[in-house]
């Protein structure tokens, strides 16, 4: 009998310290016909798992035309150049870089770059940021060529990026 007394009388605690959070007062609104008004019980913080996000402003848009320029740099005969500016956007500081591939037989010698050394953006706005990539070509083999086209396709560019590197 003591037994069960003790184990009422826990069960009873237990009811008596969960249902009261602080002190709250339900009120009703006015009289007849009435209902209760929300009280706040708790506020609690919310969280996200938010990872790395770029953005490369209408890159379905994006080309790069190549145009036969004067030769420099020790360079051979003949040489072409290029450059395209884009917008990019990103939640983190962004490196970033180019790499041709599915290269034409038209194509020897090959250099991909960032206008005025500029590969990098900030990222701390969130906010558009202009970069320019250029493609240089020299020692080009026209003749490989099936015809003359001002609009050959000679190769795909892909624009990577990652975060800097720290060093740790």
């Amino acid at each position: 009998m003591v037994k069960k007394c003790i184990i009422a009388l826990a069960v009873v605690a237990l009811l008596v310290t969960t249902v009261r959070a602080g002190n709250p007062t339900i009120k009703r609104d006015g009289d007849w016909p009435w209902t209760y008004k929300a009280i706040d019980l708790c506020k609690m913080p919310v969280y996200m798992d938010v990872g790395h996000y770029v953005q490369l402003k209408e890159c379905h848009k994006r080309e790069l035309k190549l145009k036969q320029v004067d030769c420099t740099g020790g360079r051979e005969f003949p040489c072409h150049s290029g450059c395209e500016e884009f917008e990019v956007r990103a939640n983190f500081p962004a490196v970033f870089g180019g790499d041709l591939s599915n290269k034409h037989a038209i194509l020897d010698k090959t250099d991909v770059y960032f206008k005025d050394g500029i590969n990098q953006i900030s990222g701390s706005t969130g906010g558009w940021e202009k970069l320019t990539i250029c493609v240089d070509t020299w020692k080009t083999q026209q003749w490989k060529a099936a015809q003359p086209d001002d609009k050959l396709k000679v190769a795909d560019l892909t624009i990577t990026v990652k975060p800097p590197d720290t060093g740790s």
